[in-house]
């Protein structure tokens, strides 16, 4: 998989949009979701994002990242950053999303140190280059 791919998929594992496609598809108008359905469509939310985000991982970690995937590779922790990491609520009561927040987190500074390994290296002028 190429990491420009994993890139359009974070935006959809946020877990605002996965709780659209779980969610009730019959709700009334006007009708809100009782608080007991609501808590169980918000775990069934985390675990699928939790589990994705595991996958999206993997593949990340699975690949040798060249010079050249740089630019792809910061893409996927700016996507991770702004799609995942701030639309978790943390609660006491509510760990999974503690943790899915924490393993957000933690990918996240992994494939911070893989950029940090991966970067490209730039060319500097030299006037004796070619002489």
């Amino acid at each position: 998989m190429r990491l420009s791919s994993l890139s359009h998929l974070l935006s959809l594992m946020r877990p605002s949009t996965l709780g659209q496609y779980l969610g009730p598809e019959t709700m009334p108008p006007g009708q809100e979701q009782q608080p007991k359905a609501s808590a169980q469509l918000d775990y069934k939310v985390c675990y699928l994002c939790h589990s994705l985000l595991t996958l999206a991982g993997l593949v990340v970690s699975c690949q040798d990242i060249t010079p050249d995937q740089w630019g792809e590779l910061q893409l996927l922790c700016m996507q991770l950053d702004r799609h995942i990491s701030t639309h978790i609520r943390e609660s006491p009561q509510d760990m999974h999303q503690t943790k899915l927040k924490d393993l957000a987190a933690q990918t996240y500074i992994r494939w911070q140190e893989l950029l940090a390994h991966c970067q490209p290296q730039t060319r500097y002028f030299s006037p004796w280059e070619d002489i």
